[in-house]
């Protein structure tokens, strides 16, 4: 099924906030971010429909600065009033009215929350100087970003899935760490290159704990037609669209080569050939696996192949 991938970010100016109403902001980021969606899309404008929304909350930038954003995959199509399918079109919404409802809906919420006491201002920002920044920011460019249409959603919930499971810091970028340096690598999102940087080891445990998220946050989270409470109309959705699960039962060579999927169509990759390592007895490391840097940590460029398995994706 086609999926849009579409990012939400908070304004910088609210990053002081932020660490100190941590669980506050990311529940207000969440709620932005769904009823925005949610509203446009059900608008017969947009399509009227009610799609499928999975949301995934990041808290970092490539060089673990303090970046909270929500990456939400969009199903490209939903259910109409009539409850029948509707599939939408190459574009999800326009940028700028989706931008104009996200800030809308933002700033509302952080007002309700400083009306209700809930929202606490770090000891050097005032209430003037809050509501100052505040108003500011209507006169500010919002940073929404909706990806172009996916033939598929495979790809980004692998993408969401690695960056969920590894966390802020892949191990490989570490470089140098020492007790007076920790040397580490990141890929600059502006130019596509390779750079390094260097941060006092307090500076780099700093950096890295203030994206532990506080306990009990659901970093992952559904709604519309993937929520919980909708599952009679998914299944509904998932019998005229069909998905990979409803393919026919497959021999363990064939279930094998639909883990990997091919980027163009994102039909499963067929399984040219595969060898299989000899281990001694009682090692449970996967040397192949590390000796290509297969892990379980997030580095933002392409996963790497399985190891010992070779796939044909044209």
């Amino acid at each position: 099924m086609p999926h849009f991938h579409v990012i939400f970010t908070l304004p910088h100016e609210y990053l002081p906030l932020w660490r100190y109403n941590e669980a506050l902001f990311a529940r207000i980021l969440f709620k932005a971010s769904q009823e925005t969606l949610l509203q446009l899309l059900v608008q017969q404008r947009h399509g009227g429909v009610t799609p499928g929304i999975l949301i995934a909350l990041h808290t970092w930038g490539r060089q673990l600065t303090l970046h909270p954003h929500t990456h939400c995959l969009v199903t490209a199509g939903g259910l109409d009033s009539n409850n029948d399918w509707k599939a939408l079109g190459s574009y999800l919404v326009p940028s700028a009215v989706i931008r104009s409802v996200y800030r809308g809906k933002l700033q509302s919420f952080i007002k309700a929350a400083f009306d209700a006491g809930e929202l606490i201002l770090p000891p050097t920002m005032s209430a003037t100087q809050f509501w100052s920044m505040y108003r500011s920011l209507y006169k500010k460019h919002w940073c929404v970003r909706i990806e172009e249409r996916y033939a598929h959603g495979k790809g980004v919930v692998l993408y969401l899935a690695r960056y969920c499971k590894g966390g802020p810091v892949d191990p490989r970028q570490l470089k140098q760490v020492t007790a007076d340096v920790v040397k580490m690598s990141y890929l600059d999102h502006r130019d596509k290159r390779i750079k390094q940087q260097r941060l006092k080891p307090i500076d780099f445990i700093t950096r890295l704990l203030q994206h532990v998220p506080p306990k009990g946050l659901h970093t992952i989270r559904y709604y519309g037609l993937y929520a919980s409470a909708s599952k009679l109309l998914y299944q509904r959705c998932r019998q005229e669209c069909g998905t990979v699960e409803s393919m026919p039962h497959a021999s363990s060579v064939d279930r094998l080569s639909m883990v990997v999927y091919c980027k163009t169509c994102g039909g499963p990759a067929q399984l040219s050939r595969r060898w299989w390592s000899r281990r001694s007895k009682g090692i449970s490391i996967n040397k192949e696996a590390l000796s290509i840097g297969v892990s379980g940590s997030v580095q933002q460029v392409d996963e790497p192949p399985l190891a010992g398995v070779f796939y044909n994706t044209s």
